[in-house]
């Protein structure tokens, strides 16, 4: 265990100067991380953070914690092959704290790349909530979709789901759920009333109602994604990921943060992308929601993602020490538990920094 210290991490340093793995086009920036703690009036705190680390195209480095005091492990999630913060006080704190991490990033644009490290046949598989064969398969039969062609089931998945924004309605019930609004992007309403959404065609009035537990917005789950066509990014993905599988075509799930333009400032929230395998020629990126987005990109994003974003995690459902409900579906907010239980006694902020 550990307090304040300086990690180094050079897993690998890539030039700006020269195309490493993707398009030679970088963006470097630092990061900073923070959680607010409040007080836990002496009860056991334990707190979790994911961790970035280098890839063949970002480059992690100078990554500094400050857990002001509170011991801290780098631990490793080990079927993905990520890494994570964990804070145990088993006295708990009695004042406010704040866990800082920082670190700079060299981030390349992203195009195909042949990784060896990366074991294909996970990518085969289920997860609790990105699942294979069930109502995917006859959604590929119906819409003849095929492995060879994914391209197609892009674009099938892109003109099938609709991007849902988040409500501020405290009359929506637990799922912060849906408005339409107007996207400035093309200036047409995110959510039409005069259509049907999803394989259940429900209509905008039922979107809500829909939602229950886990099989709701934002989740990733990709059965709710294909019977409602409403979410965000962890749902696209999650429904593309799922047809991928179900075809016999590795792929995918990444999270982290978009990178706004200018010099510095906030990061409001997280974004997910995915990336799917052609054998002999490597892994292909697509980020389907940005696409959905602005139509003026939707050739861009399938096969290359820019460089203004940090990735965080790869993969689904974690197993990280000591937490009381592993596996974790999506970790790219700070978990806390005090005496063992759930609790979002908690504030977080992300910033960037160009340098």
């Amino acid at each position: 265990m550990k307090n304040i210290i300086v990690l180094l991490i050079s897993l690998l340093v890539f030039s700006c100067e020269s195309k490493t793995f993707g398009t030679g086009k970088f963006r470097t920036f630092e990061f900073t991380y923070d959680v607010e703690l409040e007080s836990t009036d002496g009860k056991k705190l334990e707190l979790w953070i994911p961790v970035p680390q280098s890839s063949v195209i970002q480059s992690i480095t100078d990554l500094s914690i400050d857990a002001q005091g509170m011991n801290y492990e780098l631990k490793d999630e080990d079927y993905h092959g990520n890494k994570y913060l964990y804070i145990l006080e088993e006295n708990g704190i009695n004042e406010s704290k704040t866990v800082s991490m920082k670190f700079n990033v060299v981030r390349e644009e992203q195009q195909n790349i042949k990784n060896n490290d990366v074991d294909n046949e996970k990518y085969l598989k289920s997860s609790r909530m990105v699942p294979v064969g069930q109502m995917f398969k006859a959604v590929i039969e119906e819409n003849n979709l095929k492995s060879d062609n994914i391209r197609e089931l892009y674009d099938f998945v892109l003109n099938g789901m609709h991007y849902g924004k988040p409500t501020d309605d405290k009359n929506s019930g637990n799922h912060k759920y849906i408005h339409g609004g107007k996207n400035p992007k093309t200036g047409k309403e995110w959510l039409p009333s005069n259509i049907t959404y999803g394989l259940k065609n429900k209509s905008k009035d039922e979107l809500v109602k829909s939602q229950k537990d886990n099989y709701s917005y934002g989740n990733g789950n990709s059965i709710y994604a294909c019977d409602i066509g409403v979410g965000n990014c962890t749902d696209y993905h999650s429904y593309f990921i799922s047809l991928c599988r179900t075809m016999g075509v590795p792929a995918r799930f990444h999270m982290g943060f978009p990178i706004p333009s200018g010099d510095e400032g906030i990061v409001k929230g997280y974004h997910c992308w995915a990336d799917y395998y052609i054998d002999g020629k490597g892994w292909y990126p697509v980020d389907i929601s940005e696409a959905d987005k602005d139509p003026n990109k939707i050739e861009y994003f399938f096969g290359t993602v820019d460089e203004s974003r940090v990735e965080m995690m790869a993969g689904r459902d974690f197993d990280l020490f000591n937490y009381s409900s592993n596996p974790v579906n999506l970790f790219i907010y700070p978990l806390l538990e005090i005496d063992d239980k759930p609790s979002n006694k908690f504030s977080k902020e992300f910033r960037f920094r160009n340098l």
